[in-house]
């Protein structure tokens, strides 16, 4: 993220999801939501289709058997047996410049088994 004065964050939480925006100067730089309990779909076929969302140079990732990335952003769908039905993580820097794929991707493979906890998975 950029360096700034100010640092906010806009946290979201239910039952089955979180949610939390992240602000450098009042300009959001990181998206990140978690939800539990979701049907399964295959993301590569919704991200490409539109159905998420926008990605800039879209590709699958090993992160999971079900997973994307992008210069700016990724989607994961893991299973969640506990909880039933599937994991998904959606990560985004929404106002970052270039190719950060690679950090995302490593951060998303260190996150998951955290995430995966956390949403009772």
């Amino acid at each position: 993220m950029p360096s700034g004065a100010e640092l906010s964050d806009e946290p979201w939480v239910s039952d089955n999801s979180f949610s939390c925006q992240i602000y450098v100067d009042g300009l959001m730089q990181l998206a990140f939501t978690e939800h539990s309990g979701q049907r399964k779909f295959d993301v590569s076929a919704d991200a490409k289709s539109g159905r998420l969302g926008g990605f800039d140079r879209l590709r699958t990732s090993d992160v999971s058997d079900n997973a994307v990335i992008s210069h700016t952003r990724s989607v994961v769908m893991a299973p969640c047996p506990k909880a039933g039905r599937n994991y998904i993580l959606d990560l985004e820097l929404p106002n970052a410049e270039g190719d950060h794929s690679d950090d995302i991707e490593r951060f998303v493979r260190s996150y998951l088994p955290t995430g995966l906890a956390a949403m009772g998975c």
